[in-house]
């Protein structure tokens, strides 16, 4: 099992590699697939967590987590990280946890948006006005649309 530290957050290279690692450590209860990029590349993850010797994860209940929808929100991801932690490793040595992957299918995006967890974590996070930072969007091929009331 990949050493995590759930006192810092994660760049993507190494949710990556800790998923990655996790799903090879425990490929009976851990699947890890992309279902998408982001819109600068990046692949999204989903973490598919069950015990396999129990049935296909279609056939059962299921609870869906997903965490850092939002740039900044990025206690999220620690927080999808340790519960998985915490699946994988209390298979076979906790009751509750055993009884829950044999008859349930756990779903985890740990990081919905890791464009903005990267923006965010940069060594020099994009800094700037609202108007500033939408310029710079625009310079790149973003587009969106800020409205402000009141002005």
């Amino acid at each position: 099992m990949a050493d995590v530290s759930f006192d810092r957050f994660p760049r993507y290279d190494e949710l990556t590699a800790i998923l990655q690692a996790w799903a090879a450590g425990h490929p009976d209860l851990l699947t890890v697939d992309s279902i998408g990029r982001s819109y600068e590349g990046r692949d999204i993850w989903l973490c598919t967590v069950k015990d396999s010797s129990t049935g296909p994860a279609a056939e059962r209940p299921a609870l869906w987590v997903d965490a850092s929808i939002h740039a900044t929100e990025l206690t999220g991801t620690v927080a999808a990280l340790h519960q998985l932690h915490r699946l994988l490793t209390g298979h076979g040595s906790h009751d509750k946890v055993t009884h829950a992957l044999q008859t349930r299918a756990f779903y985890v995006a740990p990081r919905i948006n890791p464009d903005g967890a990267e923006l965010a974590l940069a060594d020099r996070p994009e800094q700037g006005t609202a108007v500033t930072i939408e310029a710079r969007h625009r310079r790149a091929g973003v587009l969106r649309e800020t409205v402000v009331l009141g002005e």
